[in-house]
Parts: structure tokens; C-alpha cells; sequence
């Protein structure tokens, strides 16, 4: 959602993985590059375009080297690959950017790199909680620091 990819935006889903969000942006009328190095993600999120009946592009590589072919974005959703691949990223000045770390750390490096670029950035912590119901007992806690950064120039 912070994303908001829409009709006349290009998007990069980097990291595609199942091809989840690049299938959505693309119902959204957005032109997308779905960008993987995985073999198998390409082939998984050719094959959900082709179930949901979106076009989009499959861009097999990895990131950053990648980016340098690829046109530039408005919308960038990174699904890994650290501060260097933020770092490319911002340097091709996106409106937007969304990516997530699996720790404070990793969280606030991320954040540095793209406040170091013009960006402002928000973070929010996100953690869901496995219950056993028989029990009603925890089994397992998961958590996500998920950041979202607009171009300095176009934040409110």
C-alpha cells in the first residue's frame, strides 16, 4: 500500500520471489520488472502472471548489477540484497521505495542509506505470533522492521 503503484508508473519488484506483489502492481495497471536472480522465482512469477492474466516483465539477474540495463522507476519494492542494492536504487531516484529488514540493525543501516539519498524514511515494526490453540499458548513470534521511503523532494 505505501508503494500505491497505479496506471502509468514502472515498477521494479526486486527480489520477486513468487511473484506476489509484482502481479498485484501490474492489476493496479502499473508496468512492472520483476527482477530475480532464482531461476525458479522467474519461472514462478511468469507463471502467476499468466494465472491472473497480467503482463509484466521477468528480469532474471542479480541486484545491483542488474539494475544498471533496466529503465528508470518510479516504484521500487526491494526484497533484499542489503544497503547496496538500496544504495542503487536510490541513485536512480525512485518516488518510491519499500524494503524490510529482519533486524534493528539491518533496519536502521537501511534507513541511513536512504536518508543519505534524499529520502524520508519510515519504519515500522511488524511481528505476528503463532498461537496453539489447543493451548492458546505461543509457538512461534515473527518480526519485520518494514520501511517506506518517499523522495524528499515530493514528501509532504
Amino acid at each position: 500500500a505505501r508503494l500505491g503503484p497505479r496506471t502509468g508508473d514502472l515498477v521494479w519488484d526486486i527480489g520477486s520471489g513468487s511473484g506476489a506483489f509484482a502481479v498485484e502492481a501490474a492489476g493496479f495497471g502499473a508496468a512492472v520488472l520483476a527482477v530475480d536472480d532464482d531461476p525458479d522465482a522467474c519461472a514462478r512469477t511468469a507463471a502467476a502472471a499468466r494465472t491472473c492474466q497480467v503482463a509484466l516483465q521477468v528480469v532474471q539477474g542479480r541486484a545491483p548489477h542488474v539494475l544498471e540495463r533496466l529503465p528508470e522507476p518510479d516504484v521500487v519494492r526491494i526484497g533484499g540484497g542489503g544497503v547496496p542494492v538500496v544504495t542503487a536504487v536510490a541513485a536512480r531516484r525512485p518516488e518510491r521505495v519499500v524494503t524490510h529488514a529482519a533486524n534493528r540493525d539491518e533496519a536502521e543501516a537501511l534507513g541511513a542509506a536512504l536518508g543519505e539519498n534524499g529520502y524520508a524514511v519510515e519504519c515500522v515494526l511488524l511481528q505476528s505470533v503463532a498461537l496453539d490453540t489447543s493451548a492458546w499458548t505461543e509457538r512461534e513470534r515473527s518480526v519485520v522492521f518494514l520501511l517506506s521511503a518517499v523522495r524528499s523532494d515530493l514528501a509532504p
